[in-house]
Parts: structure tokens; sequence; C-alpha cells
């Protein structure tokens, strides 16, 4: 049955700052095509001339405070003032897509108990600086995410969120019935994540739309010279005395994460994503670094406020890091969450991981590896994982040409057989093929490591293109563009561990080359990824690993190319899988079962 659109109210508030208030009523009255809206511009008391430019629009109605009423103060007065369900909009934004308001409120009503709706919101840059909130503990310092990313295309879904900011909400007038308007001992800020934790203490869920707004941002709070810190201040003491305890309730367990937590590393990206799993399923965290960066600030707000949150040696503790480092592990119960890039692990490694309470792996290779190292203590598999919000179909690409493009990434260390790629590459395409193979790397300076390395293969000319991209400092977040700009994720290297590349590149549909070896075996069982076949050579450490056959990998490449739309198709319909079994959510949810045991 189609949706029947209702009547709403969208609630501008304005106190000065005629001229972006002039952007947001021509934007609304010029884009929105919802059918049944009125717009209601309250003022709090503009000196201006905002009055008197409503007073000239058709269309906008205007109700008048005589006084600055605060955000509070004057959105009640609003919502007094209409009897329909109503939008509380910021003066400071605009309207970029026609059906934001239907959109809006079409997931307002798609379940019963949705009460609150909010929106992702864009800077003028384009950055998206709101997809929704959350509140930290201990510091109750209330934040948006994703905070300033480049917009990609993350966070596209409509999704139950802790909170959402008013610059833009759709409020039931049900749910207004039930709790009132907005609280009253605020005067500005808070108010908004206020509301949502009485709406959810009401039975209400609060959503963020796939909508997307223009949000200047504290707009009014610059025209009018106000005091942000002050007034922000007060108002989180106000929210500390009302929700602090009912908040700290929330969490039901406790654990001490101790691994590489700061700097630009496979670790620190997988930790920060676990954390933010933990901590929304219940899981209060405190931080124990590998790296002795303990009084480092570290980027991730949330994160950094779990550093604050002091030691515990009696909380169940994960060391998350090289097996090595298994005897740091110094809590009460202790886990190591570890992989081994060789066919085994170290002797030395497996002795120290026979002291903790439980071993965790990755795959049903590293579990094997374990077990044939000598580990006795209890193993169980738990996945990598991936963040479905930055890593699947509809992140933005940027096609190089019309090449079929080859990805991949190196580093050129030991582990990395990305010379064997080379040359399997340009033996196996010419300069008639229709393809190109981009390496994503790094090097210190010009006439690095890499640039030497591929002179010295002398790779024939008639060859097809290889393009180097060295040393462009690509955030995390955009890794899923790198992947939607490719038709192919090559993974050329040595070790058993390296699985978490080809996971980001299937959550975005890309189909996948890999060694039929290692942690990507559990992946190697569709035809979304292709296997070649790989010797088992000494690594420069001892134990054995992978040497990738470059007439096995040529034979890919070919077949990768010429069956380039069904590899397509079948990585779409693997990649759900994985965005589904494999984001860091369902992990963390996976570790909490464990946790339980072994409390």
């Amino acid at each position: 049955m189609a949706f029947e659109p209702r009547p709403v109210t969208v609630l501008v508030l304005a106190w000065n700052g005629l001229e972006v208030t002039k952007k947001c009523l021509d934007s609304l009255l010029r884009e929105t095509n919802h059918p049944d809206f009125k717009v209601m511009l309250v003022d709090n008391g503009s000196t201006d001339g905002t009055p008197d430019y409503v007073r000239s629009l058709e269309g906008v109605e205007l109700l008048e405070n005589g006084e600055n009423l605060g955000f509070v103060g004057g959105n009640n007065a609003g919502i007094e003032a209409t009897t329909t369900d109503v939008v509380l909009l910021n003066n400071d934004t605009e309207m970029i897509q026609g059906d934001w308001l239907a959109l809006m409120q079409e997931l307002a009503y798609s379940e019963d108990d949705i009460g609150v709706v909010g929106c992702r919101l864009v800077n003028d840059e384009g950055r998206l600086v709101h997809a929704g909130t959350y509140m930290p503990v201990p510091s109750f310092w209330g934040q948006e995410y994703p905070g300033d990313e480049k917009d990609i295309g993350q966070y596209c879904d409509d999704r139950e969120v802790e909170g959402v900011i008013a610059a833009c909400v759709y409020i039931k007038r049900e749910l207004i019935d039930k709790i009132g308007g907005l609280d009253t001992a605020y005067f500005s800020y808070y108010e908004d994540t206020d509301y949502c934790i009485r709406a959810r203490e009401s039975g209400y869920r609060v959503f963020c739309s796939r909508t997307t707004v223009m949000h200047l941002e504290n707009a009014s709070t610059a025209v009018n010279r106000m005091d942000f810190s002050g007034t922000f201040r007060k108002s989180r003491e106000t929210f500390m005395g009302k929700w602090k305890t009912a908040i700290e309730s929330r969490y039901t367990s406790k654990l001490t994460w101790r691994s590489f937590i700061s700097g630009e590393n496979d670790f620190a990206r997988a930790s920060e994503k676990l954390l933010w799993a933990l901590d929304e399923a219940g899981v209060e965290a405190n931080l124990a670094f590998l790296e002795g960066a303990d009084r480092a600030e570290l980027t991730d707000f949330r994160v950094n406020d779990m550093k604050n949150r002091g030691s515990d040696r009696d909380r169940p503790q994960v060391m998350f890091g090289p097996p090595a480092r298994a005897a740091d592990a110094d809590g009460r119960k202790n886990v190591g969450w570890v992989a081994t890039p060789y066919e085994t692990f170290k002797q030395e490694w497996a002795k120290e991981l026979n002291r903790l309470d439980e071993v965790w792996v990755p795959s049903g290779f590293q579990r094997e590896a374990a077990l044939a190292s000598g580990v006795k203590a209890k193993i169980e598999l738990v996945p990598f994982g991936v963040d479905p919000e930055y890593f699947h179909p509809g992140i933005e690409g940027y096609p190089l040409s019309d090449r079929f493009t080859f990805l991949t990434f190196a580093d050129w260390g030991a582990g990395s057989a990305h010379e064997t790629l080379l040359r399997a590459y340009t033996a196996e395409f010419s300069s008639k093929d229709k393809v190109v193979l981009v390496v994503v790397t790094k090097q210190s300076e010009p006439g690095g490591q890499a640039e030497e390395e591929v002179e010295a293969m002398n790779l024939g000319m008639d060859r097809a293109p290889v393009v180097f991209v060295v040393d462009h400092e690509v955030p995390h977040y955009q890794y899923g563009c790198l992947y939607r700009s490719a038709d192919c994720l090559v993974v050329a290297e040595r070790g058993a561990d390296n699985d978490h590349r080809a996971l980001e590149a299937l959550a975005c549909g890309l189909p996948v080359v890999t060694p039929s070896w290692g942690s990507a075996l559990d992946l190697v069982r569709d035809t979304a990824v292709t296997g070649y076949e790989c010797d088992l050579v000494p690594s420069p450490e001892g134990p054995g690993w992978a040497e990738p056959s470059a007439d096995s990998l040529r034979a890919v490449l070919r077949a990768a190319l010429a069956n380039a739309e069904d590899r397509r198709a079948a990585a779409l319909t693997m990649g759900e899988q994985v965005r589904s079994e494999r984001s860091w959510k369902a992990i963390a949810s996976k570790m909490v079962a464990r946790l339980d045991v072994l409390r």
C-alpha cells in the first residue's frame, strides 16, 4: 500500500541572522515537494528586520515571541501553536533535495514505535558533519558522528541511532502528546539529546534518515555573539544531573582493551571500530596501550574518552596485537586475539599464548596453525570485521578510464609479493589489452625502494600500463572510494594474515584475486573470490609462508577480465553477506558472548 502523506508543520526558529533565514526559507519553499506542509517562522525577538521580511512572504506564517526564549522556549512556542507533526528546523539550513520532508515522514511512519527522525547534515563544503549523535562516558560531552568527513556516501541508509541533533528533526504529534515539548530546564544545547532519551524511555525509537540537508552550523550563535561555551557547559551540567546515572547503567559488562590504539595502522583502525561496537553493545571498555602512548590525545572522541576511565586489572582483558605481545596481558582473565603470517606460530609465541585463558583467531587456517604449534589454551574463531557504513556499493567511486582496472596495495616489505604480481601482469597483458594495474604504495622519498625495485625488474616494453599512486595520503575512511574506482582487487602477499583488504573490497561489491592460502581460504569459496596457487617457502624468520605462483596468478588475472560481469554480480551478492556477518557490530556481539563465558 502506498504511503499516504500526513500534514506537517515546519517550524523555523530565528533570532536575527536575516540573510541565512532568507536562504533557508527560499530553499524550503522552492525545493520541498511534500503535498501537505506549512511553514511557520518562530521569531525570538529579532531586531534585524526578520519579522517584516517574513510578513512580505506568501506561504510562511509568523509567530513572534517578542524576546529571545532560547532554542527550547522558541521551539516549544511553535510546537504549542500547531496540532500536526512538526519539523524543528534551524534557520541556518538549506534544502538540497526536494523529497527531504517526504522521506523523513515516510520513515517516521514506517514503524509505529518510531517517534523521532533526524537526517544527514552536510556543511557548505560538502562535508558530512552529522549522521547521528552519541553521548561518551565519562565526559558526557555530546558528539555528532562522523564529525567532519567528505561526503562519499557513508551512512546512506535509514538507521536507528542513539540520538540526533535538532537542526532538522521530525517529531510525531503522538510523541509530543505523550511526553511534551523540549525540556525547559535547558536554554540551548543538550535539549535534543535529552528529548531523544525521553522518547526512548517512553517506548519510541530514534532514527536518522538517508535524507541530506545542508547546515551552516552555529550561524545564529555567531551572528548574535552568544556565549557558546558558558551556555553549553551549563546545559551539560543540567544534562548530567538528570541522566548521568541512567547512561552509566547501560553498561552491563566491563573489559580492558590492550592494543595499538593510536596512529595509522591496522590494529588502531580495527580497535577504533570495535571499541565503538562494544560500547554500543553495553561493554564499558578502558584502554591499555601496547605502543606506550597512553597520554596521547586520540583523534576519535569516543575512544579518547575510554582512555580517561582509568585502569582496572580485575576486568577481563583482550590483547589485540602481534602474538609476541601476548605476555603483556595482565588482567584477571586474559584473551589474546592474534594471527600469524606463517604456516605455524613460533614456539616462543605458542608458549606465551598458553598462559592465556583463551586465544581468539580470525580464521580456520589460523586455528589449525595454532593447534599445530602446540597451543593448548582454548581457541575460539573470532573473525576480523568491516564497517558497512564505509564499505558498500553506494560509496562514491572515481574510475580512471574505460580500461578494466586491477587495484593492489603494496608495502614492498619482505611479506609483499608485488614483484611477482608485476611480472605476472606484464607478461600476461600487452599494450593491446584494455587493462590497467593501479598500485597504491608509499615511499619515504623520491627514488625510494618501490621505484628502485620496479626499475630493476626490466619489465618488457610492450606491456599493459601500470599506474603507481605513491605517497598519496588517502584517509582510511575513503578507502571504499578506491575499491569503487576499480574492477578487481589483487592481494599479492606472502603472509597468512592478510584478508582485511579482501573483506573491504567484497563489502564494496568488488571481485577479489587472492592467494589460496592463509586466512583468505575462508573467502575462497565463491566465484567473487579467485584464489591463485602458492608454494610454501621459508620466511626470513624461519616458519614457512606462501610464494605466489606466477603462472597461476597470470591465469586468474586473465579469468577476472574474461568473466568480469559474472564476477561483479557474484561480488555484489557476497558483499551483502560480508556486510551482515562480518560487520564490526556482529564481531562485537560474538566477543560479548565469549566474555560472558569467561566471567
